[in-house]
């Protein structure tokens, strides 16, 4: 996983300085592609794209006081955010539920949303190249044989 236009999240009732490893499939629908131990702690990083302060009830990411899940872990709900002089969110504290990693709520409840992250510790620096159109046509080579010579 990877986060492009990372936000701090802390987990206030994580344990301090604790860490574990969470088991993610390879590939979410294809169990015979093997699975992988990622690294799971108390501090991660989200993308700022999944967390709004106030939305409205189709929004499925994560907002003030209400939960969701990350990605093949535990169910967490957003408590209060920290900002930086300029009014941008520079963390979101965070509450987890334990009894939750890789399962529904005991309770019943429904968790709508699911978010990806990185633990903060483990997190490596990577170079991320994101391309736009390839092509300066909106469908090229429609009644050509190739798409090599397009513009």
């Amino acid at each position: 996983m990877a986060v492009i236009d990372p936000v701090k999240l802390v987990i206030e009732n994580y344990p301090q300085g604790g860490s574990e490893n969470v088991t993610m499939p390879n590939h979410p629908s294809k169990p015979e592609m093997g699975s992988r131990d990622v690294p799971f702690s108390g501090e991660i990083w989200i993308d700022r794209a999944d967390f709004r302060e106030e939305a409205n009830k189709q929004y499925k990411r994560l907002v003030l006081g209400k939960e969701v899940r990350l990605r093949n872990a535990y169910v967490i709900k957003a408590e209060r955010v920290e900002k930086d002089a300029e009014g941008n969110i520079t963390t979101i504290f965070c509450t987890y539920d334990a009894d939750t990693l890789s399962k529904d709520p005991a309770d019943g409840r429904k968790v709508k949303g699911v978010i990806h992250w990185v633990s903060v510790a483990h997190a490596l620096p990577v170079e991320i190249r994101l391309y736009d159109r390839l092509f300066s046509v909106p469908n090229p080579g429609p009644k050509r044989t190739s798409c090599r010579n397009e513009p």
